[in-house]
């Protein structure tokens, strides 16, 4: 085996190994948004019902000051009909337009009992109303929730199995690099999170985008020795012609396929 070939197999192995990192990266990130995407979604219904709950003790307010009213009410016509037993009892024009005027002053107060009834039942129709719709919207949304739940559990599941399958993949590719060269990678992904390996691109290098010295590239180039971006200190590697047309990715970042002549 050439120093080339050599040299161009270790660096796709840090190749791969990095795509392994970077994909244990987004599936831990994955599961851990996925109690937070419950408990948002939790939220939603405890907000709901809490709606419910709240329009339920205005209508059981109702229903006591309705409650109150009528027996408000009823003691209005006993006492009206009290005074009104009472009128045998008048002797003089005076005890008579006395006993007249309670009992306007009781029909005055009768009346008023009556229209305050009468606007609470209107209240208590809106209330009624308000919590039957409430009650369809809780029962509406707590079918979402669980639908939600059990589909994120599953998620939550798979994730956790992929997951398993990237961590063993990179427990068998790892004993097979150059312990140096590794301790490189590491140091430099943690500096960096995601790519410490990145190729040349129209002459500038896939991590910082800083211009790599022309001798420079043609030493990565020959492959005759690892070299680092002397900006960002990411190591960097010469890609394919195919790979010579790759884009950024979504997150901004470069693509780093494996390694190839």
């Amino acid at each position: 085996m050439t120093e080339e070939t050599h040299l161009k197999d270790k660096l796709e192995q840090l190749v791969r190994l990095q795509e392994i990192d970077n994909r244990v990266v987004i599936l831990r990130s994955e599961a851990t948004r996925i109690p937070e995407k419950i408990e948002t979604a939790r939220k939603s219904l405890v907000d709901t019902q809490g709606q419910y709950s709240q329009s339920h003790t205005e209508w059981e307010s109702c229903q006591q000051r309705k409650r109150d009213k009528e027996r408000d009410l009823e003691a209005c016509e006993d006492r009206l009909s009290k005074v009104r037993n009472r009128q045998n009892e008048v002797k003089t024009n005076k005890e008579y337009q006395a006993h007249l005027q309670e009992i306007e002053s009781l029909k005055v107060e009768k009346g008023r009992v009556e229209e305050e009834l009468l606007l609470l039942m209107e209240q208590m129709d809106v209330c009624k109303r308000k919590e039957t719709e409430l009650a369809q919207t809780v029962q509406s949304v707590e079918q979402k929730f669980k639908t939600e739940q059990q589909q994120l559990e599953k998620q939550s599941e798979r994730l956790k199995a992929e997951l398993g399958v990237v961590e063993k993949e990179r427990e068998s590719i790892s004993p097979g690099i150059d312990p140096m060269l590794l301790k490189k990678y590491e140091k430099i992904k943690s500096l960096h999170r995601e790519w410490a390996v990145v190729p040349i691109r129209n002459g500038s290098c896939g991590g910082c985008h800083m211009n790599v010295p022309p001798q420079m590239i043609a030493e990565v180039r020959a492959r005759e020795r690892i070299l680092t971006c002397s900006q960002c200190q990411r190591i960097l590697y010469w890609p394919s012609s195919v790979e010579q047309d790759a884009v950024i990715n979504e997150a901004g970042s470069p693509q780093a396929p494996a390694a190839s002549s």
